[in-house]
């Protein structure tokens, strides 16, 4: 039987790595990312590091927010945006780049597409999402 993906494994889904943030329902460590007790920690993590580059960083497309989560040393990142754009059927345009902002209710549905791009392959739920974002 295939062992599922450290992801998955570590209940992290978008592979938070480990750098001593004392995140909630954090667990330990593995591969060089964190352990949480349960998806929704996981979830709730990545919401709020999602916020910090929001609020501080002002990234809220999906080019801006995949390129800084997976950047192009570490992941075929113009794959990575196409595969999140596809998904959300949220393109920009020649006329108006910023279409691809991400709506604040999208959140949920775009940390389940980054998570399955990192690998869960339809491990975790929109309800698992959606209860991290509440957590946060």
């Amino acid at each position: 039987m295939e062992q599922p993906n450290l992801n998955v494994r570590n209940n992290n889904p978008l592979n938070i790595r480990e750098n001593g943030t004392d995140w909630e329902g954090k667990v330990g460590h593995s591969g060089g990312f964190v352990k949480f007790t349960s998806p929704e920690y996981g979830f709730r993590a990545a919401y709020r590091t999602l916020m910090t580059y929001r609020n501080h960083h002002g990234l809220d497309t999906i080019e801006g927010i995949v390129s800084r989560w997976a950047p192009d040393n570490e992941n075929h990142t113009e794959g990575y945006i196409n595969y999140i754009r596809e998904k959300m059927n949220l393109q920009p345009t020649i006329t108006n780049f910023w279409s691809d902002t991400v709506p604040l209710e999208r959140y949920a549905e775009l940390m389940l597409h980054m998570a399955n791009m990192e690998g869960a392959k339809g491990a975790f739920t929109i309800e698992q999402a959606r209860r991290g974002i509440v957590l946060a």
